[in-house]
């Protein structure tokens, strides 16, 4: 056997026991290791905490480099900068929200008899205050999209429909 050969055969033999012991490991603690205090790091179900400030950031981000290529005016500019920190105060407020509204829910599952009725209050009060700040934040949007020109109009539709496509396709 030449030396290529055995270095070769070492090399798959090697790959092979780390990707076997890899899925091993995934096996038993998780796909997203283990926590010796906690146990799993992540949660069964959705985001990890640190994840949801990190989404807000990326939607601001996505939205301030297809704008760029607008090319604004100062009126436009103004509206989209109202839009803009409106929709980056509502994502945080909701983080704050959502986050004081699992804290309560838990501590009042904590009790020996849980009374639903408070959850139901909070929820109610919770989803009355997104549903305004959703129509505000869309009135802006509207506003911001009323000032602008045809082209531009034709530039945020036609990209929204690509969106669209892209969705379709998964």
């Amino acid at each position: 056997m030449t030396k290529k050969k055995k270095v070769s055969l070492i090399v798959s033999i090697s790959f092979l026991a780390i990707v076997v012991s890899g899925f091993g490991f995934v096996m038993i603690t998780g796909a997203c290791g283990f926590d010796p205090v906690h146990g799993h790091r992540f949660h069964k179900r959705g985001m990890p905490p640190f994840m949801h400030e990190e989404i807000g950031s990326f939607i601001l981000w996505r939205m301030d480099k297809g704008i760029k290529t607008l090319d604004l005016s100062d009126t436009q500019q103004g509206l989209y900068e109202g839009f803009r920190s409106r929709l980056q105060e509502t994502m945080e407020k909701g983080l704050e929200t959502r986050l004081d509204f699992k804290k309560q829910a838990l501590l009042e599952f904590e009790k020996e008899s849980p009374d639903l009725s408070v959850i139901a209050v909070t929820v109610q009060s919770h989803v009355e205050m997104m549903s305004s700040s959703f129509s505000e934040n869309l009135t802006l949007f509207t506003d911001f999209y009323n000032s602008l020109d045809k082209d531009q109009q034709r530039i945020i539709t036609q990209r929204i429909k690509e969106r669209i496509e892209d969705r379709k396709q998964l």
